[in-house]
This record gives C-alpha cells, sequence and structure tokens, in this order.
C-alpha cells in the first residue's frame, strides 16, 4: 500500500515538473527557428539593401562633383559627363571585385555598362530579362515616380554573359544630365550567406537545448527522489502520529523512533537524556552520551572555535535556532548535525537547561554542494559558447585572431581598477568577447586587404557594430550585452559611428572597450600597417582624454600599462567567475 502510494504521487510529481519543462523547450526551438532566424534573415537581407544604396548614394555623389565643374565653366558638359562616365565604369567592390555600376538616360539609352558594352549608346526601351521584364523602362518609371528605389529582375552574373540569376537593384536619377545609376545584388550570394549564419546559430542553438535537456532531466530525477522521499517520511510519521493518539507509552515510542536525535541537557550543555536515535546517527548508545556536551563530539579541527561560539550561546540564555556543526560518529563517521532547542527555566526564572532535537543534515549539505557545482557548470558554459561566438567571428579575420580576448583581457583590467562589481565586470567580459562579432557579416576581403580601405570600404565595415547589435539583441543575457557592443565605436564627443552618440548617452562598459580596442589595436599588426607600438597608443587616449575618452578609463589603462607594468599579450582570457 505506502509502495503503490509513493509510486502514485512520484508518477503525479513527474508529470508536474516534465510538463513546464517540456514546453519552456519547445517554446525555445519555435523562437529560435520561427522567430529569431527569420528576423536574422530578414534584417540581414534589409542591411544588404542598405549597402547597395549607400553605395549608389556614394557613387551618385561623383556625378554632383562633375556637374559642378560643369557648372564652373571648368569641364564642358560633354567633357565632365565623359570623364564621369569613365571613373564609374571602373569602380569595382564585393568579394571577387566584380560587382559594379552602370549608367542610363531616361530615354532609356545604355550611357556606360562595364561588362555589357554592346549595349552602349543604344536604344534598351525594348530590352527584356529572362522574365520579359522590360527592366530599363522600369528602372525610368522607378526613377520618375520616386526619385530612387528599388528594382527586382534577372541579369547575367556580373561578367559571365552565359549565367541568369535574380537581381535586386538600386537606381537614382540624376535630375542634371537626365542620367539614372545603379548597382545592385544577386539574391543567390545573398541567401548563400544567409544559409551559413543559420547553420552555424542552429548549431550553437542545437547544443544550449542538448545542455538545457539533460539538466531538466536530472532536476526532474533529483525531484523524483526527493518527493519520495519526503512522501515516505511523511506516511512514516502519519502512521506514528496516529499511535500517539492511543496512549502515552505510543506517544513515548513515536519520540524513540522519530528520525531525528531527541535530547535535553542541563545548564552546563551536558546532556541528560538521548533518544535511541543517536545511535543511528552517530553509534554512541543514549547511556553514552550523558554528561557530554556537543563540543565533546565536534570534529577536532572545528573544536576550538565551536567552544566559545557554544558558551556565548549558553550564556545569552536564548532560544537555538539551526545551530550547525560537524561532528564525528563512534566510528569516525562524519555527520553535519542542525539543532534546534529551547532554554527550560525555573519557576524563578534561572536557567535549569536545554530541550532540543538535532537533524542530520548531511545529505542536504551534500545536495548543495551538487547544485553549486551544477551552477558553477552551467557558468562554464555560457563562457564556452561565448568563445565560441567570438571564435566564429575571428576566424575570418586571422590577421586580428587573438584581438577580442586581449581587448577582453584588458578591459576587464581596467573594470577592475576602476574597483566595478564583480556581476558587472561579468557583463563587460561578456561584451569585450562579442564586440566585433558583427564582423562575421562582412566581406572576408575587406578584413584582409593589405593597403588602405576606400571610404566606401570603411562605410561597409563601420556596419559590423549595427551587425552585432541585430545578432545579439534577442539574446536574454542578464547584462546590456547587445547595446555595450553597439556603442563600442562612440566617443563622448560625438564624433564617433554609427549613431555619434554622447558621454551621457554611453554606457560605461563601452567606454571602457572602446579605451581598450584603441591600445590594442594600435599596438598591434594589421594587414595593411606593422604595430604601431604600445607608446603611440597610449599617446592616442591621452590625447583624446575627457574629449573622445572616458577620463577615468584613460587613467586607469595608463596606470596598469606604465606602472604597474601591464602586458596586454601577457594573457588572452578574464575569468568570467572568481
Amino acid at each position: 500500500m505506502l509502495e503503490n502510494k509513493i509510486k502514485k504521487f512520484s508518477n503525479k510529481t513527474s508529470r508536474r515538473i516534465a510538463l513546464p519543462i517540456f514546453i519552456t523547450l519547445f517554446l525555445f526551438v519555435t523562437v529560435i527557428f520561427f522567430v529569431l532566424l527569420p528576423q536574422l534573415e530578414k534584417n540581414f537581407l534589409s542591411r544588404k539593401q542598405e549597402m547597395i544604396r549607400e553605395l549608389t548614394e556614394t557613387t551618385w555623389s561623383l556625378l554632383e562633383s562633375y556637374h559642378e565643374r560643369e557648372i564652373s565653366g571648368e569641364l564642358s558638359r560633354a567633357e565632365a559627363q565623359r570623364r564621369a562616365a569613365l571613373r564609374i565604369n571602373k569602380l569595382r567592390y564585393g568579394r571577387e571585385q566584380k560587382d559594379y555600376f552602370w549608367i542610363n538616360d531616361m530615354s532609356p539609352r545604355m550611357i556606360m555598362h562595364p561588362y555589357r558594352q554592346d549595349l552602349e549608346g543604344k536604344d534598351v526601351s525594348d530590352f527584356q530579362d529572362s522574365n520579359g521584364k522590360y527592366l530599363f523602362l522600369e528602372f525610368v518609371r522607378t526613377v520618375q515616380k520616386q526619385g530612387a528605389g528599388y528594382v527586382d529582375y534577372t541579369w547575367q552574373w556580373k561578367d559571365n554573359p552565359v549565367k541568369i540569376s535574380p537581381k535586386m537593384s538600386y537606381v537614382k536619377g540624376f535630375e542634371p544630365w537626365g542620367w539614372i545609376i545603379g548597382t545592385g545584388l544577386y539574391v543567390d550570394d545573398v541567401h548563400a550567406e544567409i544559409s551559413k549564419i543559420r547553420k552555424k546559430l542552429s548549431a550553437i542553438s542545437m547544443a544550449i537545448l542538448l545542455i538545457v535537456s539533460l539538466l531538466a532531466a536530472y532536476s526532474i530525477r533529483q525531484t523524483m527522489i526527493a518527493d519520495r522521499d519526503r512522501l515516505r517520511i511523511f506516511l512514516e510519521r502519519d502512521g506514528l502520529l496516529k499511535s500517539l493518539e492511543k496512549n502515552k507509552e505510543r506517544y513515548r515510542n513515536l519520540i524513540e523512533t522519530t528520525s531525528d536525535w531527541i535530547w535535553e541537557s542541563d545548564q552546563d550543555g551536558r546532556y541528560t537524556y538521548s533518544s535511541p536515535k543517536v545511535e543511528d546517527l552517530l553509534g554512541f548508545q543514549p547511556k553514552e552520551m550523558e554528561h557530554k556536551t556537543l563540543v565533546d563530539i565536534v570534529s577536532p579541527q572545528y573544536t576550538k572555535s565551536f567552544r566559545e561560539k557554544f558558551k556565548k550561546l549558553l550564556h545569552d540564555k536564548k532560544p537555538i535556532n539551526g545551530l550547525e556543526n560537524t561532528c564525528l560518529g563512534k566510528s569516525g563517521q562524519v555527520v553535519v548535525l542542525e539543532n534546534n532547542a529551547v532554554p527550560i527555566f525555573d519557576y524563578q526564572e534561572n536557567l535549569v537547561g536545554y530541550r532540543g532535537v538535532a537533524r542530520d543534515i548531511t545529505k542536504r549539505k551534500v545536495a548543495l554542494e551538487e547544485l553549486k557545482k551544477s551552477r558553477d557548470d552551467l557558468h562554464a558554459s555560457l563562457e564556452e559558447t561565448v568563445t565560441s561566438l567570438a571564435s566564429t567571428a575571428e576566424k575570418r579575420d586571422p590577421y586580428t585572431a587573438g584581438h577580442q580576448q586581449r581587448v577582453d583581457f584588458l578591459a576587464c583590467a581596467i573594470a577592475r581598477e576602476l574597483r566595478l562589481p564583480e556581476e558587472q565586470i561579468e557583463g563587460l567580459h561578456i561584451a569585450a568577447l562579442l564586440h566585433d562579432i558583427g564582423k562575421i557579416s562582412l566581406p572576408s576581403e575587406y578584413l584582409a586587404k593589405p593597403t588602405k580601405l576606400s571610404k566606401e570600404e570603411t562605410a561597409i565595415i563601420k556596419v559590423h557594430t549595427e551587425v552585432g547589435y541585430e545578432i545579439l539583441k534577442n539574446i536574454h543575457f542578464p547584462w546590456p550585452v547587445a547595446e555595450i557592443v553597439y556603442q563600442h565605436h562612440e566617443h563622448l564627443d560625438g564624433s564617433g559611428y554609427p549613431r555619434g552618440l554622447m558621454d551621457k548617452d554611453i554606457l560605461l562598459e563601452a567606454k571602457i572597450i572602446t579605451v581598450a580596442d584603441v591600445v590594442e589595436a594600435m599596438s598591434s599588426h594589421r594587414p595593411y600597417r606593422p604595430s604601431l607600438g604600445i607608446t603611440k597608443a597610449l599617446d592616442e587616449i591621452r590625447s583624446g582624454r575627457g574629449t573622445r575618452y572616458h577620463t577615468p578609463s584613460v587613467d586607469a589603462c595608463l596606470h596598469l600599462i606604465l606602472d604597474k607594468k601591464l602586458k596586454i599579450d601577457a594573457g588572452d582570457w578574464c575569468p568570467l567567475f572568481i
């Protein structure tokens, strides 16, 4: 009967615990694959569209500069148009340096096309793509209606006239000359990059899901075991309480068979009564405990410190609540006891002793240690996941390998020099490791370019802060990691990017990472230049102290490197939990 009740209660408990966990896991999978990934893909495509718009806007400004030279009389219109078309004809970008710009007029007539010279000077109003779309007429209509916009069509793959692929272009009209300039992206390229991101994020999500599932299974099992033990104890006590109602003798039996050790002592703490349970807990017969005190059974390494504590408790003459002590049994076994007792007074309010109960909490203490270990394992998993994300970004940029770890190392050292709370430093550590995660979306040839980047390429590189924010904003860290990553290139005077934030709008963690990032970047080698040296790096933050860079962070960095002789490459990690 008892076993059936325990089994029934255990099954009910397992269902009660398992259902919310499985619902949570289901929601996790749903959010990742049906909310986060589609949103990430949408944002990625949006950023690509924004990129070709910005490139077109930048190239359009070249036309404007030549038009100004025409207006000033420096060049004739024909010469200004010829030079502008020739310059734009040579512009290339993209991973293979084959993406280009073209120009047609409002007729439409082809003015310039790098890969279709056969169309230059010809009327292209009747030109159709593979789907029968009059794409050049569509360019004209878009410009006439709104001045600029996006157009979908099919076109040859870059310089390969045989391969036809879907393409999305951004076109903008130049009214003074009646020209339309445009560039585009190949949809297949975008889908390929999105697919890579999806695979990486899916792998990370599945790893997290597996860890959570294992921890959930462990939690359910431990809870079921604990519930079975509690139910067994409850049912046993219920039977004893019913017997207690029958007579005094059975009440005595209940006291002596309870799982706790019942005891009484005199005013000096010497035991005068011990229930038989003491034999199960410590191996001593009740008679052997008479005239002993709690100090006599405490483990030797705790005896000295516990003796003073025990004397104070007796002197205060107050109830004893939750007094824990590690004892040695008769056979040398270690038992952790929790004592609770109330003082007993005579009619003159003189203390005559204590009446109390001692409970074996050894298993509870072990369970607490296991719980702490489980928490530490979770923290370690978070550290490994963040490190994996950071290394994923750095694999695309082998010339700056270790940059994020070194920035993390210096940033955490600055934070500790500023005496920030460890909890805040944990968030700084995560953000520092991930501050360049947005570079995962940048063309690798930009990252490894051995010469100085062009303005257009620099503009694209600067997008990495926003991309990093988009990647991280829906991950629920206990700290504002996404916003810190978004702000790590902002300056106090508003000269930073991407939003030009001022001092009061920038998070402290972002200010610290900015200083660490500048020092590490200038003192390290880059594909386009050798290391500038730590001296120039320190001169840079010193010159921008209070204007571009956070004054306390600059001072702390200078103190660490100049006075404490901290070397940035002395370590490539910052412990998350210490």
